[in-house]
């Protein structure tokens, strides 16, 4: 009784919010979760896809029915593999600010800059059968890329999305290691409420 007492205010609460943003811009305001997977790589291709994940939230103001701009907030879990064994793997808060156009009921192209932040970064690899983690050293704290996308909505409140995110920045100190972009493709579902 209680959790469905606090269920109900918390959806009354959500639609209040959006009923007041909605009223002050004119347009229409969704919010929701989102996670999915991450197939990540380096651009200077001396290594192998990681597999990961990404989750967070996002809002979307829709103006029309053809356009809209969307804002994440997204952790995400992002590297590559050594063609020997060893792991690189950095943790990163990513903002995305995305232009959605809609050109089918329901489908939108995405496109727009992501905003990159790291957390830290993580060097894993195996030495006599023993596992060594080591912190990568020179990882810049900023990174930049540009998001190019698709995704549905479902009239449910579903959407999914598969997106790819091109590096415009290295990831490490160009000085240490040339040039090394995050690629990034990304399978998401979320919830827009």
């Amino acid at each position: 009784m209680v959790l469905a007492m606090v269920m109900l205010g918390s959806v009354q609460a959500q639609t209040s919010f959006k009923n007041k943003v909605e009223g002050l811009t004119g347009t229409e305001f969704y919010f929701g979760p989102k996670f999915g997977f991450n197939v990540a790589s380096i651009s200077d291709g001396l290594n192998k896809s990681k597999f990961s994940f990404h989750l967070g939230a996002f809002a979307e103001f829709k103006f029309n029915d053809l356009f809209g701009l969307q804002t994440e907030l997204i952790y995400s879990r992002q590297g590559d593999k050594g063609k020997s064994g060893g792991v690189k793997t950095w943790a990163r808060v990513n903002f995305p600010v995305l232009a959605k156009f809609y050109v089918w009921e329901g489908v939108s192209v995405d496109l727009g800059p992501q905003l990159g932040f790291a957390l830290n970064g993580k060097n894993k690899t195996k030495s006599g059968g023993t596992e060594v983690k080591t912190d990568i050293d020179h990882l810049n704290t900023v990174d930049l890329s540009f998001a190019m996308g698709l995704s549905y909505d479902f009239n449910m409140g579903l959407v999914v999305s598969a997106r790819y995110n091109l590096g415009l920045t290295n990831v490490i100190e160009k000085d240490i290691v040339g040039n090394n972009q995050n690629r990034v493709f990304q399978l998401s579902a979320g919830w827009k409420f």
